[in-house]
């Protein structure tokens, strides 16, 4: 019996020797792709900061009304660089892009702010909004796949309704006509009218 349990600690010994060269190899070799792969990054961070300290790059940057900062990133005029991070008016209304900028801005510890592209467009739409169509009996339109809640503007002041949104996962987003809602919540909020005029 003896002889047995020696020759089976034997070999256990063995396969655990034989295992610690397999994974000193291993490691060995995961050490060595990762030296390698900091050697590449560092290749094509500095091809990227050479071709962004190109003089033609340069000009159209400051044409466009950016400034390098000291971390070598380009920010627009008159922003401290990792303080503010911007995003334009067209893309902050498409919910996913509007929480991807805000997570990265909170990530960053900036703040996010949205910059007006186009500010004459946007006045007019502004002052397009003035008026709610009361005529439409719908009054809120959810799209549960984004998790938007359209809440017509008359509505908003209800706070326990937006609240209650809120608490359900929901960027709550106001509307006055049924043209401020996008596209297929247009046709979704046509079918709801027809279903309360069938009532």
């Amino acid at each position: 019996m003896t002889t047995d349990t020696n020759a089976a600690l034997q070999a256990l010994i063995h396969q655990v020797s034989k295992l610690t060269e397999t994974v000193d190899a291993q490691q060995s070799t995961i050490d060595g792709m990762k030296k390698h792969n900091d050697r590449l990054l560092d290749q094509i961070k500095d091809g990227k900061r050479a071709s962004a300290a190109s003089p033609e790059v340069k000009a159209q940057m400051e044409n466009a009304g950016m400034v390098q900062g000291d971390d070598g990133n380009w920010y627009p005029k008159g922003v401290q660089p990792g303080h503010e991070h911007t995003l334009s008016r067209a893309d902050a209304r498409d919910p996913a892009k509007y929480q991807a900028a805000k997570k990265a801005a909170e990530d960053a510890g900036a703040t996010l702010r949205i910059r007006d592209d186009n500010p004459t467009e946007d006045n007019h739409r502004r002052t397009s909004r003035t008026e709610t169509d009361t005529t439409l009996k719908t009054r809120l339109v959810k799209d549960e796949d984004r998790k938007v809640a359209y809440l017509r503007r008359d509505d908003m002041r209800d706070t326990r309704q937006y609240q209650t949104l809120r608490s359900e996962g929901f960027t709550v987003q106001s509307w006055d006509q049924s043209t401020d809602l996008p596209e297929h919540m247009q046709r979704k909020l046509q079918l709801m009218e027809k279903a309360h005029e069938s009532n």
